[in-house]
């Protein structure tokens, strides 16, 4: 016979001879067994799903899932149906054909407003959606920011008219979301002011006002703005001078005295005050003659028959000079004129004094001590020597560029580190990962176990079951009920045999013991008379 009817034979044998409450029994856990395997096999074959797309919005999350099942790729949604998840294997090609299809588009509205446009459209829905384009191109510009997670832009873009005289100036306001743990600093803040001003015509950078989702302002009006950037970037920069400096004292110190031996803080006090000098300086004794220009004139001539026009003409005779009276004599005259110019050396002088340079520095550095073995073997903190301190000083001190005219103050101390709570710290991590390792292990063990106990209690048994035949058990039962006795009765039958024993071995001696006697009675005599006497004398 097949082995598989003979199975299904002895099977519908054996649940023929169950009880009611033994065959709902039986297919209860049949049912359960089945159910078992089902599910492992369908969470086996579950696959593994990874995020696909984040914080949608409807119209995205529609037209993704749409797609999805157009191409019959398993899918699932949460957080309101704004984050969908996808088989693991495929998460990269998925996105490359989404991108390739323009998904997601985003809820911002852009210039693609304009791909498809009625015939019957105003001017003024053409302006609005104008508008519109602009503030959802910005809002994605803006968003392809590093720290930005969403951003939304308002433009208000004043109305062109002939009959102003003075064009009005348009205005914009961006609401900036961040991402978790990430914030904008004043120049990123700059960055998206100037953005926006230089995208739209007609809003300059004053007129455009950046938020954050719980209202604070991050940019006010220009002079404001102008002020806090230039105060930000001389705080950068005294961060930087003082980091700069701690990170020389901890590469010249840890490398002689280990990693976290060495704490080092910097105060830097520097100068931002920008001053213009101009000095012009004059040597009148180094006078070089530059140019020299000489004029001559001489004039010969008769004087006039009137005689000399003016003062002369009225003094006496023999005063007027120049002149013969009123008879006409001839006359000279001489001009000489002569400029010269001179050339001064002159030395101009334009000192501009450097911003953000040092005016003082004040360091502290803190070493800690070496842990050695007292004379206990044991170890204990050992304090460093006085000698030691003035070396590191010394150090320090050349590391930062020490100048005692500056008034710099430099302090070294040796102090010893309280080190408890990394101790504790690494302890804990210590316990966490062996109890990760216990809980790991328990996993497989147990598993193990459950996987053991199973086959031996529940499917060893069916198999023994069914595979056993009615008649086979029957007859094992009732083996089992002629041999099957108390602990009593088998200790009682087990003296039995004992006693059985001694008795047959009795037996054997006392014919043992007659036959000796009939071989040899006279021997036989004298051993039981010996026995005798031994007996009357103890």
């Amino acid at each position: 016979m097949n082995p598989i009817q003979t199975f299904f034979s002895q099977l519908s044998e054996r649940f023929a001879t169950l009880s009611q409450g033994q065959k709902v029994a039986a297919l209860v856990l049949a049912t359960v067994t089945i159910g078992s395997i089902l599910a492992m096999s369908f969470w086996i074959k579950t696959p593994d799903l990874q995020l696909l797309y984040a914080n949608l919005s409807e119209q995205d999350a529609s037209a993704i899932v749409d797609n999805l099942k157009s191409q019959k790729i398993p899918y699932e949604l949460s957080n309101q149906g704004k984050t969908i998840r996808v088989p693991a294997n495929q998460v990269h090609e998925i996105r490359l054909k989404m991108a390739s299809e323009g998904l997601p588009e985003g809820s911002e509205v852009g210039l693609e407003i304009f791909d498809e446009t009625s015939l019957g459209m105003t001017d003024f829905i053409q302006k609005l959606n104008f508008q519109r384009a602009l503030q959802g191109e910005l809002s994605r510009t803006i968003k392809t920011l590093d720290a930005v997670d969403h951003a939304r832009v308002h433009l208000v873009i004043p109305k062109q008219t002939l009959f102003i005289r003075e064009k009005p100036k348009g205005k914009a306001s961006v609401t900036i979301k961040t991402k978790a743990g990430k914030f904008l600093n004043e120049s990123q803040v700059q960055a998206i002011v100037h953005l926006v001003s230089a995208s739209v015509e007609g809003i300059t950078a004053d007129n455009v006002v950046v938020v954050d989702v719980k209202g604070n302002l991050l940019s006010g009006s220009q002079e404001t703005n102008a002020g806090a950037a230039r105060s930000s970037s001389n705080y950068q920069h005294k961060r930087r001078v003082e980091q700069e400096f701690e990170k020389n004292i901890l590469a010249m110190l840890e490398d002689a005295l280990g990693q976290g031996m060495i704490i080092a803080r910097v105060t830097a006090k520097l100068d931002f005050e920008k001053n213009d000098h101009t000095e012009e300086v004059y040597d009148p004794d180094s006078a070089v003659i530059r140019s020299q220009q000489t004029a001559s004139e001489s004039t010969v001539g008769a004087t006039p028959t009137g005689g000399v026009i003016g003062v002369q003409a009225q003094l006496p005779a023999g005063q007027n000079e120049g002149g013969a009276g009123t008879s006409g004599q001839p006359s000279k005259r001489d001009k000489n004129n002569q400029v010269t110019n001179y050339e001064i050396n002159k030395i101009t002088r334009v000192v501009s004094k450097p911003t953000g340079t040092i005016s003082k520095l004040s360091v502290a550095v803190m070493i800690n001590g070496v842990m050695a073995e007292n004379d206990a073997g044991e170890e204990e903190y050992q304090a460093r020597t006085q000698e030691e301190m003035d070396k590191y000083t010394q150090i320090v001190q050349s590391a930062v560029g020490y100048n005692e005219e500056r008034g710099d103050q430099i302090k070294v101390e040796n102090i010893q580190f309280d080190r408890s709570v990394e101790l504790q710290r690494l302890k804990e991590l210590e316990r966490e990962k062996q109890i990760d390792l216990a809980f790991q292990v328990g996993k497989y063990i147990l598993g193990l176990i459950f996987v053991i106990l199973f086959y031996t209690r529940a499917i060893k048994p069916i198999i023994n079951w069914m595979t056993t035949s009615p008649k086979k058990e029957e007859e094992v039962e009732e083996e089992v009920k002629i041999e099957g006795k108390s602990p009593a009765q088998l200790a009682e039958e087990e003296e039995m045999k004992r006693l059985e024993a001694t008795l047959l071995d009795s037996a054997e001696m006392r014919k043992s013991v007659t036959e000796f006697i009939q071989k040899d009675p006279k021997y036989t005599a004298g051993v039981v008379r010996k026995w005798l006497r031994e007996k009357a004398t103890t």
